[in-house]
């Protein structure tokens, strides 16, 4: 069962005048850690999180941080952050299913890139898996650090399927 995640950061430049903030907004689907054989966290905290969000995120009008000073009207601050919690809420509500997450996850590219290939290949999405490892190639494979995606997809495919590698996949 997916578990929701919703947190206040205060910035580390705060000081007695002014003040800033982010909220944070995420999901951890244990299936995803399932998927490629790491263990389950119980209580999950927002940064083990597979899904991770911001308001602006759900919202491109929402703020990606808050400011307050000593000028700040509260009350119209307190109506924006309920209006873009609520925002991120709602995204986050249609991300608690594998399926789901998966999908938003492939979209950000090396976000979580382990998990998604190891869930396609577990579900035998096998086409969604080798268009996902292409896009990863096209965009990464020119560089040095793509050494060390192949290994981990190469892993991954090992304790999915015992049968693949990702040169296969990208063919």
């Amino acid at each position: 069962e997916a578990v929701q995640v919703v947190n206040i950061e205060r910035s580390k430049r705060n000081g007695a005048l002014a003040a800033r903030f982010y909220i944070n907004g995420s999901v951890y689907l244990p299936a995803l850690d399932a998927v490629i054989g790491e263990p389950l966290i119980e209580d999950p905290d927002e940064p083990s999180c597979h899904v991770r969000l911001r308001p602006n995120d759900a919202d491109p009008g929402a703020r990606r941080e808050y400011d307050v000073t000593l000028d700040t009207d509260a009350e119209a601050l307190g109506a924006e952050v309920a209006r873009d919690v609520t925002a991120l809420l709602d995204m986050l509500d249609g991300l608690t299913t594998p399926q789901a997450a998966v999908a938003h996850l492939a979209g950000r590219r090396l976000a979580q890139y382990e998990r998604v290939f190891g869930w396609y290949l577990s579900q035998n999405e096998l086409d969604q898996a080798r268009l996902f490892v292409r896009s990863l190639h096209t965009e990464f494979g020119g560089e040095g650090r793509w050494a060390i995606f192949a290994g981990r997809l190469d892993g991954v495919a090992r304790r999915v399927r015992g049968d693949v590698s990702w040169r296969e996949w990208i063919g």
